[in-house]
């Protein structure tokens, strides 16, 4: 599985659950602060609606060759594209705005993607999302977490490896209040690449990624 930072809360996981790539992005924005590049996706998951999530005209269809098209997944529910599973859950902002958080299963593991949630997840939201390998979690303040609202979202989860979103861009907190926050070993990278294997065994890790 690859993971990198479109920047936001916009990430693009590629994974080959049978014989072809099958590439997820999550949350396509449009920024006046951050531009994002088009893309080719088999599925496209939105955390809400809003303009750091509805840049859908920057999707392209993957496989456009084989008749495919790009699987718009806007809210809950659960759904198989291509081989990756992905769960969404209900879980609406502190306003009540709608919004789901979501599992990708994919290469025996599983990717848990919080959105843009401003507000701690409940006990329900937690055991729905089920054991979690690698957590992506908003930290930037503003309209997300705060970096101590998502730390207490990792201790919840208790994943393997940590990825912060909405961060360093448009005004929100640095990733560094984070890793204050988690106080665990940390890894700057561009792309993150990783397997069941490679995942830690013990000790949570923080994973940095650029963009």
């Amino acid at each position: 599985m690859q993971i990198t930072w479109n920047g936001l809360g916009s990430f693009t996981i590629i994974s080959k659950p049978a014989q072809t790539e099958v590439t997820l992005v999550t949350n396509p924005f449009t920024s006046p602060d951050l531009k994002f590049k088009s893309l080719a996706a088999s599925i496209v998951v939105q955390s809400h609606v809003g303009k750091d999530t509805g840049n859908l005209g920057a999707i392209a269809a993957e496989h456009p060759e084989a008749g495919k098209q790009t699987f718009l997944i806007p809210h809950a529910g659960e759904y198989e594209v291509q081989g990756v599973f992905v769960t969404g859950i209900h879980a609406p902002k502190k306003d009540g705005t709608a919004h789901a958080i979501y599992r990708f299963d994919a290469e025996g593991m599983r990717v848990g993607y919080l959105g843009a949630l401003d507000r701690q997840l409940t006990t329900a939201e937690v055991e729905a999302l089920g054991p979690i390998d690698i957590l992506i979690v908003p930290a930037g303040g503003q309209d997300v977490f705060s970096a101590s609202q998502a730390a207490e979202a990792v201790v919840q989860v208790e994943p393997r490896l940590v990825i912060a979103a909405y961060v360093g861009d448009a005004g929100y907190g640095t990733v560094e209040a984070l890793k204050r926050e988690l106080g665990c070993q940390t890894e700057d990278t561009s792309k993150l690449k990783i397997t069941r294997a490679g995942l830690p065994e013990e000790d949570m890790k923080m994973m940095v990624l650029s963009h």
